[in-house]
């Protein structure tokens, strides 16, 4: 943890793309998104006695291994205990990137750290606006947690060096306890997330949608979903219940057909919440006994619009950058940009909005 610094305001071209004018939408970074960083269920992965878990997950064809080391927490009664990332500290970051996605909001630090500056109450009151109650202690906690916890992803068969290994927020600042909820704190993204944000590398995903899911299975089938459909433009997807399982960062289960049962309810969360139109199954099976099931999903018509219209915004942000930048891509460095070109690019974004709730309609 460092000490609180005045903000410090520097544009870039990215920073000015990244505002997301609908409170129901936010950004994703896929590979990060979606990355099992979170440990949900109350059994903890083997037989309990690791300090550090391993879990390989697939993405974008490729096979992935992510790290996750504990930090220790002291507890009111003096007592230690090692934690990880939670579903908690799931939901706090998401909301931390919903405020950061708002205009106006990051700082450039440097030539590549991004920076965010809010306050605590800010945080609370955007989590009680979408029914997640939280005090200011477990926001400090959870945010302590997020700036401990190290994370390493890597590619399983590549031998270029990781592509992660920090913790989601490596630096922050923030109050001691006791001091006013209103003062300000900060964190830096990781380099993945300031990464994707340089090059343009996210998308706007059904944030709201993703606070009303009470799962977190079913929270990341909907990213995952999300990615898949803006990849190929198809809405059926299909996707084993062992897969889902697997990459969604679940543990092993000692009972297959209580696992089964488990993926069925998030997969059928989303029909509930209006993200997929029909699910079919195919159950497989070694003589009598069900091993897993391959579900064939289709999105719905409105969250298929939603997709569209995320990789039409993501592909206009490219355009928008060449243009302002004179034909650069943005893949090097963050570039500078005046106040006002940013605000044009910033309000070109907000007034298309109508025309393209029309479109969607």
């Amino acid at each position: 943890m460092v000490s609180v610094e005045p903000r410090r305001s520097q544009q870039a071209v990215q920073l000015a793309l990244w505002p997301v004018f609908e409170t129901s939408k936010s950004n994703m970074v896929a590979l990060y998104d979606l990355a099992p960083r979170f440990v949900f269920e109350a059994r903890p992965d083997g037989d309990g006695k690791k300090t550090v878990i391993d879990r390989e997950f697939s993405f974008g064809g490729k096979r992935y291994k992510i790290t996750m080391k504990p930090t220790r927490l002291v507890l009111e009664d003096q007592s230690e205990i090692d934690r990880y990332l939670g579903e908690r500290e799931q939901i706090v970051e998401e909301v931390i990137r919903r405020l950061a996605s708002g205009p106006n909001r990051l700082t450039l630090i440097g030539d590549n750290k991004v920076r965010f500056p809010f306050t605590l109450n800010e945080v609370r009151t955007e989590l009680k606006r979408v029914k997640h109650t939280y005090n200011l202690d477990e926001i400090r906690e959870a945010i302590t947690l997020l700036n401990e916890v190290r994370i390493r992803i890597e590619e399983v068969d590549s031998r270029k060096s990781a592509l992660l290994s920090a913790p989601a927020f490596p630096v922050m600042g923030m109050r001691r306890r006791g001091d006013d909820g209103d003062r300000e704190t900060f964190v830096e993204f990781n380099p993945l997330v300031a990464d994707a944000i340089r090059t343009l590398a996210f998308q706007q995903v059904a944030y709201e949608v993703l606070m009303e899911i009470r799962d977190p299975v079913a929270r990341w089938l909907l990213k995952r979903l999300h990615l898949e459909i803006s990849e190929t433009g198809d809405p059926v997807q299909s996707m084993a219940a062992t897969e889902i399982r697997r990459d969604s960062g679940m543990p092993e289960w000692k009972t297959t057909r209580n696992l089964l049962r488990r993926i069925s309810a998030a997969v059928n969360l989303l029909v509930h919440k209006g993200i997929l139109d029909k699910v079919e199954t195919e159950e497989l099976k070694n003589r009598q006994r069900k091993e897993d099931i391959i579900f064939v999903m289709r999105a719905s018509p409105g969250f298929l619009a939603e997709v569209q219209r995320s990789v039409q915004l993501a592909k206009e942000n490219i355009e928008d950058f060449a243009r302002v930048t004179n034909g650069q891509t943005p893949t090097t460095a963050f570039i500078p940009i005046s106040t006002g070109e940013a605000f044009k690019l910033r309000e070109k974004r907000r007034q298309a909005l109508p025309r393209r709730g029309a479109a969607a309609e």
